[in-house]
């Protein structure tokens, strides 16, 4: 669940959440295997993200297990975002961006599944992306201004404490 805050401020969207209108000045989220895909309505000024963790939901998992909820998945935390983004629009009056899904140590392949799925959705909607910074081996930080559009995404190095460092 989301929590909401004085209007005006930051949303902080964590793994397993979305968020979509304009009550906060900006949103703000932080990546590593997970990805981000962001929405921005430039004339009604209304945007959101959703942070999703896996592409699909494990077979083995029940609603009970440890990643319940449809914030958590790409196959269904997408079509709800696309719901709340058809509410106010045509969906090609949006500006995409795609981030996340580093590819560091254990987490690669879970990465680029998560890329992949939402490449494949979008296509899949005819959609096109206006901003994109996928895979790599860095985490990320992102920021969507909602009044102005504006992305604001940095790098950090993900750092593995007690593993050997790899010098040639």
């Amino acid at each position: 669940m989301i929590e909401l805050t004085p209007r005006e401020s930051r949303l902080n969207i964590h793994p397993g959440e979305w968020y979509f209108g304009n009550e906060y000045s900006s949103l703000y989220t932080v990546l590593g295997s997970c990805v981000a895909l962001s929405v921005w309505h430039p004339t009604l000024k209304l945007g959101g993200f959703c942070h999703y963790l896996l592409a699909r939901e494990p077979k083995h998992l029940t609603r009970s297990g440890l990643l319940e909820g449809p914030g958590r998945y790409a196959s269904s935390v997408l079509p709800l975002l696309k719901q709340a983004m058809q509410r106010y629009g045509s969906l090609s009056d949006y500006q995409l961006g795609l981030f996340g899904g580093c590819d560091a140590f254990t987490y690669s392949v879970i990465g680029k599944q998560n890329i992949l799925y939402a490449q494949q959705w979008l296509q899949d909607h005819k959609l096109r992306l206006a901003h994109s910074d996928v895979g790599g081996t860095s985490s990320r930080t992102l920021i969507l201004n909602i009044s102005s559009g504006a992305l604001e995404l940095k790098h950090y190095a993900i750092q593995m404490s007690g593993l050997p460092a790899n010098n040639p």
